[in-house]
């Protein structure tokens, strides 16, 4: 039903005010959108109370951006309130995966050596979920593990204007703030946005926009509208995907995301936890299936102890090995065929020095 109250609420957009019956064909899969409210639910029943855990949402999209299956909440008939497109939350080190790029793309490297030690900026200091410092570290191995100081010194060195039009080049809508704690995830935004905000790479580099309509025709066939085109272009660069793929499939492989492994299949991701285990989050994907995952409290309740890592990811694992079940693995496309290094000149092109 969550999808359902979407879909009508953006029709709108896409035609004038009807003067008869329409039609709808939506990108839905019954079998996805079944498959994503028994994971979600058996997760509830997993966390018991406990946990503290009183909500949570999925989306699930194709890589061009179809909505194929979305959770809004725990139970539509007690909230309407649709928590995969209407709330807005720290997204936490989800949102790490922007600020990574946009170093790639101004010359870093997944090896590139960064330290992990202590830093302050006025009354603020970010601190590793460890309590400890790792000293030098790749890229590669700091967002494997999730390390914070790396990331907003990436963040420094990179610029933060710059990693917010990452941000938005990809997907994300909202506003976000050009603070030291951006690297880590502190302005809020929607699930649905960052998960959109994803399938980039796992398309070939492609922006994408989310949605759930395919054709609108009245009841006697007039076609009103049908969909043409995925997106906004080509938006990283055939280089910088496939080091980025590499990175988040680390990160799933053998970082903090490492319960969301799917053996024999190709998979990236990454969790994301805000302070005070306010929200877990996990955004993976496949070269078949862009699925994020959120888990909190509608009035911000710290949860007991939930992590990215923990039932984002488990539940991620779950319904991922299900629903991939009918569908051969495969690589992720390198955007090749898109004019990448061009797309790369002219990145680096547009974030240099003037």
């Amino acid at each position: 039903q969550y999808y359902l109250d979407w879909v009508v609420d953006r029709l709108p957009d896409y035609i004038c005010r009807p003067d008869a019956d329409l039609i709808v064909e939506t990108t839905l899969d019954p079998r996805l959108q079944l498959l994503a409210e028994e994971k979600m639910a058996a997760a509830f029943a997993k966390a018991g109370t406990a946990a503290r855990v009183g909500q949570g949402a999925m989306v699930v999209l194709a890589p061009d951006g179809a909505v194929r299956a979305m959770v809004g909440g725990r139970s539509y008939a007690k909230s309407q309130f649709n928590r995969a497109t209407q709330a807005r939350r720290q997204p936490g080190s989800a949102f790490k995966p922007f600020v990574y790029l946009t170093a790639l793309e101004r010359g870093m490297t997944p090896d590139t050596m960064m330290r992990d030690s202590p830093l302050i900026f006025g009354d603020w200091q970010p601190r590793n979920f460890s309590g400890k410092f790792a000293g030098e570290v790749s890229l590669e191995v700091a967002l494997r593990d999730s390390i914070n100081t790396v990331a907003v010194k990436v963040s420094e060195k990179a610029g933060r204007h710059r990693v917010i039009d990452t941000a938005h080049r990809l997907g994300i809508l909202s506003d976000l703030q050009p603070t030291p704690a951006l690297a880590l995830g502190a302005s809020e935004v929607g699930l649905l946005e960052l998960t959109t905000a994803y399938a980039p790479f796992a398309n070939g580099g492609r922006a994408v926009l989310p949605h759930g309509i395919r054709k609108v025709k009245t009841a006697a066939g007039r076609v009103l509208y049908q969909r043409h085109g995925a997106g906004g272009g080509q938006v990283i660069a055939r280089h910088d995907l496939d080091a980025m793929n590499r990175m988040l499939m680390t990160a799933l492989r053998s970082g903090t995301g490492k319960a969301a492994r799917l053996p024999g299949r190709v998979a990236a991701g990454k969790t994301g936890t805000s302070q005070d285990f306010r929200d877990a989050w996990f955004i993976g994907y496949t070269p078949q299936l862009v699925t994020g995952i959120w888990f909190g409290n509608d009035d911000g309740r710290p949860m007991r102890r939930v992590t990215g890592g923990g039932l984002p990811a488990l539940t991620w694992q779950h319904f991922m090995s299900e629903a991939l079940a009918p569908m051969p693995s495969t690589a992720f496309p390198d955007g090749r065929a898109e004019g990448g290094d061009l797309i790369s000149r002219i990145f680096r092109a547009l974030g240099g020095d003037t």
